[in-house]
């Protein structure tokens, strides 16, 4: 994620002035933002905060008794009679204990959605491939707010209880042996949503009359279909999506085909790369496309919404160009096919989601807002964290990531940013390595976060520098790392001990002297 950029504190960004509020904004927030970027004013879209799923057939739940809903660490709170053989509510994030469930691996996603405008509604079928890491007697799914209508595990019908704000508890007609592939499908309604999330946004779909997006991150995937809604469990996905004529779709992944008949169109993506759910996009609205021939190949495809395509059309043109320079530097394009997609909306951010980035009207004309977004296609979603906690490796890489692009185009050099991220007094004492749930974009995160790229980079050279970023992607595409495992893999590869340098930058109170680690 990325934010317009305040006026002007790392040379050579160009300048975003905040945005009025659109219709859907309920409420304002100050943020100070950072990265690409630092620190701005954005209105944030802020529904309503909404219960679970909601059975929309009382014989789902049947005559079980509700699970009590999940404790601090996330599992539900009841005795180890009762617990035996389920699969828990929550991972256990530090940040956010009830996002995700255990007992299952998710492998893919079969989501068919058809989008009703006039009714603002999505009707959707949603079915979860999955593998059980335990023996299930039942498992847990986060779905919040879905009127739910049939839930089916291989085939037969399940029961279903809601518990809790976001846990939807299924009970297949047998239990489900450790080892065993199983699906999971799901009739469903659900009207666009948002959550309370973290410090910039409150995470879910939005509809403003005129075009749907979605912004998910951290944790509020579970707003437009069943998941299991955290980075630790990535998957494929196929997405089809069903719109009345005259309103097209762009989504995650490669556009395998179209069908149009009695006045819709379905739009057939495929995205066969694992992505975690705060990742996945879908776009309905009135779209312009262009599509172009990458780097060896690569599909390039953006989408506009009309009423901006002639603003922003070539706002992107420079993504090949970009990609070509970060596959020397941190490997190959991991995914595809990559693209952006510019809403008629001034967000208040740009989401790296996987394969079409989402910018709003004050980001899209933003170059370093652009290379910024790209980039965490390698750094959040080819290596996704293995928790919240672990933010700054998305943030802080691509912030360092998009100095790097700014440094070949000629704008300054990564140690002019430095410099200037350094010298912003207080804003960056907050550890990166531990944020907090409700700061997780703080903009510590970037900044710092780079700054500690940058003074590993000071510490063990240039050659080791890239080794590092270029094995982390070849080690972890397509799984999510912690920062226990970035600390471990770059003392390995320089061959001396860093964990000094890595308390000082990730995890002490205040910001280090740059100086004192890059002369």
């Amino acid at each position: 994620m990325c934010h317009p950029p305040r006026r002007m504190t790392h040379p050579g960004t160009p300048e975003i002035s905040p945005s009025p509020p659109t219709a859907v904004r309920l409420r304002r927030r100050a943020l100070a933002v950072a990265g690409a970027v630092a620190a701005v004013v954005a209105v944030v879209a802020a529904l309503v905060l909404v219960g679970g799923a909601e059975p929309g057939d009382d014989d789902l739940a049947g005559d079980r008794p509700r699970r009590d809903a999940p404790g601090p660490g996330g599992a539900a709170d009841t005795d180890a009679d009762a617990d035996a053989g389920a699969g828990a509510g929550g991972v256990g994030d530090p940040y956010f204990p009830a996002a995700g469930n255990g007992g299952y691996d998710v492998t893919h996603y079969d989501l068919d959605l058809a989008w009703h405008p006039d009714d603002q509604r999505v009707d959707g079928v949603a079915t979860i491939s999955a593998t059980a890491t335990d023996e299930l007697d039942s498992l847990v799914i986060d779905a919040i707010g879905l009127d739910l209508a049939t839930v089916t595990v291989d085939g037969e019908p399940a029961e279903a209880t809601v518990s809790g704000d976001r846990d939807l508890e299924v009970v297949p007609a047998a239990p489900i042996a450790a080892g065993a592939s199983f699906s999971v499908a799901f009739t469903y309604s659900a009207g666009p949503r948002t959550i309370d999330g973290a410090d910039l946004l409150d995470p879910g779909w939005v509809a403003d009359g005129d075009e749907v997006y979605a912004v998910f991150e951290p944790h509020g995937a579970a707003t437009l279909f069943p998941v299991n809604d955290h980075p630790s469990d990535k998957a494929t996905y196929r997405l089809r999506v069903t719109v009345p004529e005259g309103l097209e779709v762009a989504a995650n992944g490669r556009l395998t085909g179209t069908t149009t008949g009695d006045g819709v169109t379905t739009w057939d993506y495929d995205a066969p790369d694992p992505m975690a759910s705060y990742l996945v996009q879908v776009v309905i609205a009135d779209l312009v496309f262009d599509e172009t021939a990458g780097p060896d190949g690569l599909v390039i495809r953006h989408a506009f919404d009309a009423d901006v395509a002639d603003r922003y059309g070539t706002s992107m043109v420079r993504t090949g160009e970009m990609i070509d320079v970060f596959d020397d530097m941190f490997g190959p394009y991991p995914f595809v096919a990559y693209g952006a997609v510019v809403v008629d909306d001034p967000l208040g951010f740009a989401l790296e989601t996987q394969t079409l980035s989402l910018f709003g009207t004050d980001a899209a004309g933003s170059e370093a807002v652009v290379a910024h977004e790209l980039a965490h296609q390698w750094f959040g979603n080819a290596v996704s964290p293995a928790s919240w906690q672990d933010i700054w490796l998305n943030e802080g890489f691509a912030t360092y990531a998009q100095w790097l692009w700014q440094e070949h185009d000629g704008n300054g050099t990564v140690d002019d940013f430095a410099e200037a991220a350094a010298g912003t007094s207080g804003l960056l004492d907050r550890p990166p390595g531990d944020p907090g749930a409700a700061t997780l974009f703080d903009p510590s995160v970037y900044d710092r976060g780079a700054l500690t790229l940058h003074a590993v980079r000071a510490t063990i050279g240039d050659d080791a520098f890239f080794t590092v970023l270029r094995t982390w992607v070849e080690r972890h595409g397509g799984g999510s790392a912690s920062t226990a495992d970035f600390e471990a893999l770059a003392e390995e590869v320089a061959g001396q001990d860093l964990t000094g340098l890595f308390d000082a930058w990730l995890r002490a109170p205040r910001l280090p002297d740059l100086h004192e680690w890059v002369t």
